[in-house]
């Protein structure tokens, strides 16, 4: 077989044909990962979008590149969905080129006859994607959650330790989200000397003072449920700037109480903690090497939203908090039991502050004093104004 006719079967392999004579620089795309594979792939050549001698490649190798990725996700509706023509054709739901390129993976580029010019090298064939028919391991991983989720909150509270044969399956998620926090390195130190803030929201008569009134509660104290522990446990919730720290902490219906003392904290040694805000980027469909990490990836992100979203305070939540509650005894107690290092807190985004961080250690009020000091109490009555009838 001649090498033009071996070329053409590797190009068709791929579900491409008639792909323009072109080369293409770097300047023509928004996608960093495309533009990561032109920068290690270019030659010196002529631009045929820019008109100019330029570090290029041929379109050629470009669209390999890009149907590479393109083939993770999207194939050839005939290779897995049925069809009845009586029915209209394939039963479900399928993309030309154009919709492919354009509306689904939303490539950008510049200018319009760089899209055309790929919509027209790929082949005109029913273009489907087999996720949304067949289970991937996010999918798994999701419905493990919710399983989870609907066992703790209405079943069981006690999964370490109860016989009830429905909580190993349950408990498997807790496991499967301890291998990723391991795995995609999310667990990190903040140093001795970080600054820390936490408020208390008080009427006006009321002086906040020493160390004792703005730290963590004493257990026998701690009498509310909070997003990551139940009644009775206290622990060192807190933020990395006063703002989030009075969003997070202030009630709007309580009009009595319309000031707030803000505390500064330092921490005194370093502190190993699981950061939910260093999440890996998701990749572009054409940067990924590894499928099954680009779908756990994404279940992580799904599975922050879910425990960072904002509850209600309507009387029910204490019922929703517990699967927060939960996971983080799975990570104080059962993740931790192994670690050398072993984790002290959780970061993880602010729900009243967007794009902010919020934070809860492990420590009580007797156990913080050995790990922060008190820098400053500043009052704060006008400031709370703004926040509680804006």
């Amino acid at each position: 077989m001649g090498g033009v006719k071996q070329r053409w079967l590797e190009l068709e392999s791929r579900n491409l044909s008639n792909i323009p004579d072109k080369n293409i620089c770097i300047k023509h795309f928004d996608d960093k990962s495309i533009n990561r594979f032109i920068r290690q792939n270019y030659h010196d050549g002529y631009c045929d979008y820019c008109a100019k001698e330029l570090k290029v490649v041929s379109l050629e190798d470009l669209m390999e590149f890009i149907m590479d990725g393109i083939s993770n996700f999207y194939e050839d509706a005939a290779n897995f969905m049925s069809y009845n023509s009586r029915e209209g054709g394939y039963l479900g739901e399928i993309y030309t080129p154009d919709e492919l390129i354009q509306e689904h993976i939303e490539l950008n580029a510049e200018p319009f006859e760089v899209i055309e010019d790929i919509v027209n090298s790929i082949e005109d064939i029913a273009w489907a994607q087999p996720d949304l028919y067949y289970d991937n391991i996010k999918d798994d991983l999701e419905f493990q959650w919710n399983y989870f989720k609907e066992i703790i909150k209405h079943k069981s509270r006690y999964l370490f330790s109860s016989a009830d044969s429905s909580l190993p399956k349950a408990l498997q998620i807790l496991q499967e989200v301890g291998k990723l926090i391991s795995k995609l390195n999310i667990i990190r130190i903040i140093p001795a000397g970080t600054k820390l803030y936490r408020c208390r929201q008080h009427d006006f008569k009321t002086k906040i003072i020493d160390f004792n009134e703005i730290t963590a509660p004493p257990n026998k104290k701690a009498i509310y449920p909070n997003r990551f522990s139940p009644s009775g446990i206290s622990m060192f919730y807190s933020a990395f700037d006063d703002d989030t720290a009075i969003l997070e902490t202030i009630s709007r219906t309580d009009k009595y109480k319309r000031y707030v003392t803000i505390a500064e904290f330092e921490t005194l040694e370093n502190q190993v903690v699981v950061d939910f805000n260093k999440l890996p980027k998701i990749p572009s469909i054409f940067g990924i090497k590894d499928k099954k990490r680009y779908y756990l990836i994404l279940f992580l992100y799904s599975f922050v939203r879910d425990i960072t979203q904002q509850i209600i305070k309507d009387g029910k939540e204490h019922t929703e908090y517990v699967p927060t509650q939960v996971v983080t005894e799975f990570l104080r107690y059962p993740f931790n039991k192994n670690r050398k290092n072993k984790i002290s807190g959780i970061i993880y985004p602010s729900s009243q502050n967007r794009n902010h961080q919020s934070a809860v250690f492990f420590w009580d009020d007797e156990l913080s004093r050995e790990k922060v000091k008190l820098n400053t109490l500043r009052p704060c009555s006008n400031f709370i104004q703004i926040f509680l009838y804006e």
